[in-house]
């Protein structure tokens, strides 16, 4: 049942000293790997670190939150605080140095440098070159201690994200059915996605909240003693900035929490529609749909824009602070009759960089992550306190067969002393929802010995599946006690499956025994299925046992109970869904014979069976039992029990209102948590080419779940420009941003080519716009490999140009796109330090700034609203067997994570990249300007950045696809877990799901760790490369010093060169990071090529009558269905006609064909041959 962790390397990370962790060489085998393949596959990554691995680190949190909730007043984040906060000590002191020591003491050093060119007395040549050599040497300290203590601090974060994840998803396995009711998939998936992710974004930023008071102190004294009490401008200005700051921090918490709820009500529709996609289909629900989704999507856009202007007030305040407080603190010192000297503005000015920085940038991010922490802490908390099953009680009333008793009481006991199953239920009732009026069950009593069989009859919504439920302690009990002794199995109403062979979801984590698997298969009427399959029991079920039909569900669910080897079987219904020859065999050879020594209760319509019962229960409509007995008991009573079931069925009917009132907390948890099924059995098996060449005995081997495709290579272009189109005033994808959009402009018209086009097994959604029925692969191509789930794919290279062309159209077009560089070019060549000239520029600096910040804010949300509106509509009409072969996590991924990513990250990430570039080109041209010859090694600084960029981006965007790889597997098991919940608790199996969700997470962590220190890595060479120029330039500068001429221009060609050091790194990591996060447009943009269904409205020649359907006759004229990539038809010429007002029933073997027939009709899939509905031809519409 479990699935080994795709990543298999072993951690190098464990094995490194602190040499190693401090320059990174660790991970340098890593970076040649990457240039020498030109990409990395998944045996070329390393596992994580044992300190990040799930199932430690959520230990101690799990410790101290179980602390916690025992305070009057409990706070998720204390828990994480006395969890990790030790943690933080040494990367925080790291910091601490590294900015209130080493960069200010730069600044000093600065001085005296400026000091000696601009003659001042007692300041020697050999003084200059001290400090010259110092200010390399604390930028070379700087670098040493930064990116390391980055890299600790990046991985606590990431183990708080980690550990919160996993404790919500052992919370989720412990929740009641009350709680269940109150909470949705979607809502989990994105805690877990988006909630979680302010912890990697806080911990980066925490350590400001106490550098910044400090540096700002020593700031203060520092200019104090260039420009004496003028400082307090400085100060005053700074303290002005905090109540600024502080409604900012408040207005963001707000639109932070209103966003986070209103993603949770899309990624909820989302959840639901994906889940439910077949009944969508069948009944032509689209367009409600779509109204629903842009509603919420309104909604959430709304929030994010909010979110959007506030950053860009943020922003623009940011850039035009240091300049206005400068020029404040110069024009005032100026006016009152003082002399400004070169070392007193440089000095000053450095000062007000670095505390500007900090108070302006890093602070107020800290305190910003720092609320919507708080938020995301009181979301999670509010979902670890809903309410848990009683876990103690349900041991208490469950007795270990192993328990010795005293020989004195009234129980059984074998030879050894020991107790005999029994289960005891003594005057129960029970309900849902304290909500309901009415209890589900009232005052029934059963007791039940080894060797009973207990029939449950009633009519629909009598609590026959509750009755089941309190036995397995679901539902909770509100008088009376249930007393079980030995083991339990179950076998759901709603068969339930995992993605994994169809042994291992009969083994269910047991230990294979061949002798009793195949009696089981035998009893349980499988043999003839397995022998059907390509791989027998090896073969794929699919994700929800997509390729199963409904009976073979129910069997191999049922066969799961029996190889439990349980005292107790609990079978809910397994003989609706197979036909009567499989019923009577499964009655007979399974429940009768097989289970003869067991404890059996068998919940059933089947009243033909229930004679052979040695108790039956008959339930009333509200939940009462009238009656108890054997057959002949009851029929001695005068019971009938076939005209009985048939009055209660009619009175069921009259009482609907009263009995939704009673069920309404068990359907809430129905409609929220388990996925949407169709009132027709699921698709039967879907067998391509492939397996056709494996039943033809031409392949051997298992098959297994294969890895969702990764693309290679760069982003195309392409990507870049879609996403900036996908926003262009003038874009035909325009509508989508329209608030109330109407059917035809969401969903997408096709044309009659798309009908009929089909895709490969090659690509595992869907073809090239080219793609024809000859493009699929030759025989030989195809079964050269094993049948595999249809994978993810994963692109090869860097992001195409088509890529960031997608990204632009979506966003902007030319016209923001060109205001967009324009202010940025205005608002660089503004960015000057020059005293005199701030008057009349600091003004137009704000203007362009905020300009620059609003542009790109608004291409941005234009771009993330048009591409998330076309994939929705590409999904929604995409056919069904996309749905079938790709699971529900990897679908939602795209509308969670990767939205996410474009919605938030991507628009500001992309704008601090502008802003890095920008300097650091600025920083170059001031250094050339002093003396031309520097350009020399500003080339060699670009050429070995491009060079180092280069080797770096190979690595960094597959690693960055992997991530989002193993991303997708966590949340397809969180949902497979919570739809399945009852069925893994009644086996016990929690420990083992915990087990494979540990494996999936610390992929992920070890995926997420590889790149974050492969980003440090290449800041940390780029820093490297920025410190040589550094040397070069004070080298220069001491060795020819009348070249450079007085201390203004020796201090502006050495404080640009110092600024060198964080912005080029800045900027390198910003592209590469904006290249890897374009990796989710890349995605999203993929399913704008899903092949789509025919059109939802026929042309005027082809439309039917307004009245059409009005008799309801049907005929099929050679009929033949076959499902994608199968060359082998379902249904073969079926001739027949149905008459209007007929009533028609469909007999046949499981896998004959039955549902394939429905499917047809609504035309799930598409039909060979003519399916005429009142004289129309269905496939014309």
């Amino acid at each position: 049942m479990e699935e080994d962790a795709q990543i298999k390397g072993k951690s190098r990370w464990d094995n490194a000293n602190i040499f190693q962790k401090m320059f990174f060489t660790w991970i340098f085998p890593v970076f040649m790997t990457g240039w020498r393949k030109n990409r990395l596959d998944v045996d070329d990554l390393f596992r994580c670190s044992r300190h990040d691995e799930s199932q430690r680190i959520v230990q101690e949190l799990e410790k101290h939150w179980n602390n916690e909730r025992r305070k009057e007043s409990p706070k998720f984040w204390r828990a994480l605080f006395m969890t990790y906060g030790k943690y933080y000590i040494l990367p925080l002191c790291m910091f601490t140095f590294a900015e209130c020591v080493i960069r200010i003491g730069q600044v000093l050093l600065l001085g005296l440098v400026i000091d000696y060119f601009s003659k001042v007395e007692n300041r020697t040549y050999e003084q200059a070159c001290l400090a010259v050599a110092g200010v390399c040497v604390c930028s070379a300290l700087f670098v040493s201690l930064y990116h390391p203590a980055s890299v600790l601090i990046v991985q606590m974060g990431m183990r708080l994200r980690a550990s919160s994840c996993t404790l919500m998803y052992k919370k989720s396995l412990r929740l009641n059915r009350a709680s269940l009711g109150k909470t949705t998939v979607g809502h989990i998936v994105n805690l877990m996605s988006n909630d979680v992710n302010r912890f990697d974004g806080f911990s980066v930023f925490v350590s400001y909240l106490f550098i910044a008071p400090i540096q700002t102190a020593i700031a203060v004294y520092i200019i104090y003693t260039e420009i004496s009490y003028y400082c307090f401008v400085v100060m005053a200005l700074f303290l002005l900035f905090i109540p600024f700051q502080t409604l900012m921090a408040t207005l963001f918490s707000k639109v932070r929490l209103m966003t986070a709820q209103l993603t949770d009500s899309r990624l909820r529709l989302m959840n639901e529609i994906i889940s439910g996609m077949r009944v969508i289909k069948m009944y032509a629900w689209e367009q409600p749909f779509v109204a629903l989704v842009a509603a919420a999507r309104k909604s959430e856009v709304h929030g994010l824009r909010m979110a959007c202007f506030l950053k860009a007030i943020n922003l623009s305040v940011y850039i035009v602070a240091s300049r206005i407080i400068l020029f404040a603190c110069f024009i005032t010192y100026v006016l009152t009759g003082n002399l400004l000297t070169a070392k007193a503005v440089f000095v000053t000015m450095t000062m007000v960089n670095i505390v500007s920085r900090t108070m302006s940038s890093k602070f107020p991010q800290a305190i910003t992550l720092s609320a919507e922490l708080l938020v995301s802490c009181r979301r999670i908390q509010t979902f670890l306190e809903l309410e848990e099953m009683d876990l103690n009680a349900i041991k208490a009333s469950n007795v270990d067969l192993d328990t010795n008793v005293d020989l004195d009481s009234n129980v059984d006991l074998d030879s050894n002393g020991k107790q005999w199953p029994q289960l005891s239920v003594n005057n129960i009732s029970a309900k849902w929802s304290e909500d309901s009026p009415y209890p589900t069950l009232r005052n029934i009593s059963v007791h039940l010995k080894p060797g009973n069989l207990l029939a449950v009859i009633g009519p629909v919504g009598a609590g026959k599946s509750s009755f089941l439920m309190t036995i397995l302690k679901e539902l909770p009990v509100l008088e009376g006690s249930i007393q079980t002794v030995g083991t339990i199995s179950y076998a759901s109403q709603e068969s339930w499956s995992f993605n994994n062979s169809v042994r291992n979801n009969i083994l269910f984590g047991s230990e294979y025994d061949e002798h009793r698997y195949k009696q089981i298969v035998n009893v349980c009427a499988l043999e003839r299925d397995l022998q059907i399959f390509p791989f027998g029991d090896k073969t794929l079920v699919g994700e929800k046992g997509v390729i199963l039909s409904g009976g073979q569900k129910a069997r191999i669910t049922l066969a799961r109970a029996l190889y439990r080897n349980s005292d107790i079987v609990l079978m809910d219904d397994p003989l609706s869904a197979v036909d009567t020859s499989v019923a009577e065999h499964i009655f007979h050879k399974c429940i009768v014979e097989y289970l003869s020594d067991k404890i059996r209760i068998l919940v059933t319509h089947q009243i033909q069976f229930i004679r052979k019962a040695t108790q039956i229960l008959i339930l009333s409509p509200e939940g009462r039992c009238l009656g108890l007995g054997s057959y002949d008991e009851l029929q001695s009573r005068g019971l009938d029990f076939m005209s009985m079931l048939s009055e209660q069925d009619r009175d069921a009917t009259k009482q609907q209102e009263r009995d939704l009132m009673r069920s309404l907390s068990q359907n809430s948890y129905d409609t929220k948590i388990t996925s949407r099924t169709a009132s027709v059995a699921e698709s039967p098996v879907m067998l391509n080419d492939f397996y056709d060449d494996v039943m033809d005995g031409q392949y051997s081997g298992d098959p297994k779940i294969q890895d969702q495709n990764i693309k290679l290579g760069s982003i195309s272009g392409r990507v870049y420009w879609k996403y900036i189109r996908a926003g262009a005033l003038f874009s035909k994808n325009s509508y989508i941003a329209k608030q109330t959009p109407t059917p035809n402009e969401t969903l997408l018209t096709e044309s009659v080519k798309d009908r009929a086009r089909r895709y490969s097994r090659r690509i595992s959604l869907f073809p090239t716009d080219d793609f024809e029925v000859s493009d699929i692969m030759t025989d030989e191509e195809d079964y050269s490999q094993e049948p595999k789930i249809q994978e993810e794919n994963r692109e090869v290279g860097s992001i195409g140009g088509n890529v960031y062309y997608e990204y632009v159209k979506a966003g902007a077009g030319p016209i923001l796109f060109t205001i967009t560089l324009f202010s940025t070019l205005v608002s660089q060549d503004t960015q000057n330090y020059y005293v005199y000239v701030y008057s009349g520029l600091i003004g137009a600096l704000f203007v362009t700034g905020l300009m620059r910040s609003t542009t790109w804010f608004v291409m941005c949300m234009r771009a993330s609203v048009n591409l998330h509106n076309s994939i929705f509509s590409r999904v929604l009409r995409a056919p069904i067997t996309v749905f079938d072969n790709n699971p529900i996590g990897r679908m939602l991924n795209r509308f969670s994570k990767d939205m996410g990513i474009v919605d938030e990250q991507l628009p500001f990430i992309g704008l601090d990249l502008n802003l890095a570039l920008t300097k650091a080109i600025g920083g170059i041209i001031t250094v050339a300007i002093i003396d031309v010859y520097l350009i020399i090694p500003a080339i060699v600084l670009i050429i070995l950045t491009v060079i180092v960029r280069s080797i770096y981006i190979k690595l960094a965007r597959d690693i960055k696809r992997f991530e989002g790889l193993t991303r997708s597997p966590v949340f397809t098991h969180v949902s497979t877990t919570l739809n399945g919940l009852v069925s893994v608790r009644a086996y016990g199996a929690q420990e083992a799901f915990e087990r494979q969700y540990y494996a999936y997470q610390n992929d992920h962590t070890a995926t997420w760790f590889l790149f974050v220190c492969t980003s440090r890595t290449l800041g940390l060479i780029i820093d490297w490369i920025c410190v040589a120029y550094i040397v070069v330039i004070a080298v220069v500068m001491m060795v020819f010093p009348d070249q450079i001429g007085n201390g203004g221009s020796a201090g502006l060609a050495l404080s640009s060169a110092l600024m060198m050091t964080g912005e080029v790194q800045c900027g390198v990591k910003q592209s590469t990071e904006f290249e890897s996060h374009m990796t989710s447009v890349e995605r999203i943009i993929e399913y704008q090529r899903l092949p789509q269904e025919a059109p939802l409205d026929s042309d005027d020649r082809h439309r039917p009558p307004p009245d059409w359907p009005s008799k309801g006759e049907i005929e099929l004229r050679n009929m033949s269905l076959v499902y994608e990539g199968s060359t082998k038809p379902v249904l073969k010429n079926l001739c027949c006609s149905v008459k209007s007002g007929e009533k028609i029933g469909i007999v046949g073997r499981t896998g004959a064909g039955k549902s394939s027939i429905i499917s047809a009709l609504f035309r799930m899939v598409e039909p060979r041959g003519e399916v005429v509905v009142d004289g129309v031809d269905t496939k014309s519409i």
